[in-house]
């Protein structure tokens, strides 16, 4: 078995189109890095701060003097810094400030006026010689914002990193989804194409193995492509980045907004919680490019058809937005592409089937298994076998279309014939069945449903 499974994915790497799938889609997450890493905001708001002769960010300060409770007194702590730092560059004529998105992010969430206008406030107060402190500003508290409270204090921490981490996690999805759906089409409608299908199933493997192994062979490439894809991911996160909020609570990522989020995990444990959601994700995209595959015969179709399926409750998600309808739309894997809005949807009591955000999890990965194991186990059934599956007049037979070179005067010509493989009692059964049956008019006849039956049970006794 083991090496039947390194043929299959001998085969499949062999592939052009797959291998020329893959290579474009390692030099398609490279753009993913460029564009999701370093010209994000916080890497462009670095970068710019940096030139202007600015810290290019706060990291060291929020590691040192921020991180730890999030509390209404540290809120109001990082306010002040944030008020104080921006009139002293005022005071000093600075044109082209520096810009930190974690100072920003605070007061955008908890002045109780519009951002903005407190910065207004603060230039006018410097031009007249003075400054605007913290105490002359309202501010939400954290009750008000709406924080879940919890036995233990949330923590704060530099987790406006994360933020780029879980964007970048959709993108990496999104090309893992459309290199898994280019690698199963191929798996078995390649075969089709070529009309070896019943050749394969006679191999001394026989047919169970066969489709077995290809249907191991797919899910080993595109799970260690998964894999790959997303060790290189947090390799290159982690060198362009600090790292350092990783144990910050995810309710305290302003970015996200997911204040109310009922469980108190850290930006490490919702990393893991997402790359699980995809990788069964993944597995359901593969499963149904493997049913697709089986019933077509065209590789390409099946691309056409499995992309379809694929972005199609994406579409329809925007016309359906309220009832069953639309929570059973964001069932399919297509909604792990955006973390923020995958995990406010489960934990919502309205946006989901059940208040449980643990049960809408469960419920998500029990549809997307189930709906993996019927779509593998029909592959076994769709690729048709009439020596254990015969047809309902009892004919038993391999029928295989072949290509074989005939040699002319002119040269070599490519030309297909139909082999027939039976035994010599099915053969004499076949020829007097066939008389019989394709006599015009039979169907009418009295007694055509006792012949019918009489040759099935003739069918059987001659195996």
């Amino acid at each position: 078995m083991t090496s039947l499974i390194k043929f299959e994915l001998g085969k499949i790497l062999r592939n052009r189109t797959v291998f020329g799938g893959i290579v474009v889609g390692c030099l398609v997450l490279l753009g993913i890095f460029f564009v999701g890493y370093h010209y994000s905001q916080l890497s462009m708001s670095e970068a710019s701060n940096k030139k202007k002769g600015f810290e290019k960010s706060l990291d060291v300060i929020i590691d040192e003097k921020y991180s730890g409770e999030f509390t209404d007194e540290k809120v109001k702590m990082i306010l002040s810094d944030s008020m104080n730092n921006f009139q002293e560059n005022e005071e000093q004529k600075v044109v082209n400030k520096p810009f930190y998105p974690f100072y920003w992010e605070m007061g955008d969430t908890f002045f109780s006026k519009d951002a903005e206008n407190v910065y207004s406030e603060m230039i006018e107060q410097v031009n007249k010689g003075q400054r605007l402190t913290i105490e002359d500003v309202d501010l939400y508290s954290l009750d008000e914002v709406g924080f879940k409270k919890f036995d233990t204090p949330l923590t704060l921490g530099n987790y406006v990193p994360w933020t780029d981490l879980y964007r970048v996690l959709g993108y990496i999805y999104a090309l893992l989804s459309i290199i898994t759906i280019l690698v199963s089409s191929i798996v078995f409608s390649d075969d089709n194409s070529k009309n070896i299908n019943q050749i394969l199933l006679v191999t001394k493997y026989g047919r169970n193995k066969m489709i077995f192994a290809k249907l191991i062979a797919t899910s080993i490439i595109t799970v260690s492509l998964f894999i790959i894809f997303q060790l290189v991911n947090i390799g290159v996160f982690s060198t362009m980045y600090d790292m350092s909020g990783w144990n910050s609570d995810i309710q305290t990522n302003l970015s996200l907004g997911l204040f109310d989020f009922p469980l108190q995990y850290n930006h490490i444990q919702i990393y893991f919680l997402i790359l699980v959601m995809q990788l069964v994700g993944i597995g359901f995209v593969e499963s149904v490019t493997l049913l697709i595959s089986a019933l077509m015969h065209s590789s390409m179709s099946v691309l056409a058809v499995s992309l379809g399926v694929y972005i199609l409750p994406l579409l329809l998600v925007q016309m359906i937005k309220t009832g069953v309808g639309n929570k059973i739309l964001y069932l399919f894997p297509i909604n792990n592409l955006n973390v923020q809005n995958i995990l406010g949807i489960l934990y919502s009591k309205d946006a989901f089937f059940f208040h449980s955000f643990f049960i809408n999890i469960g419920f998500i990965f029990i549809f997307q298994l189930l709906i993996r194991v019927g779509m593998q186990l029909y592959c076994f059934i769709e690729i048709k076998d009439y020596i254990k599956n015969p047809k309902p007049n009892g004919y038993r037979s391999y029928h295989m279309i072949v290509e074989i070179p005939v040699f002319f005067a002119k040269g070599k010509t490519p030309m297909r014939v139909e082999l027939q493989i039976r035994t010599n009692g099915m053969d004499f059964w076949a020829t007097l069945e066939h008389q019989l049956r394709y006599k015009k008019g039979i169907e009418e006849m009295p007694g055509y449903d006792e012949i019918s039956e009489e040759l099935l049970h003739s069918a059987r006794a001659i195996i």
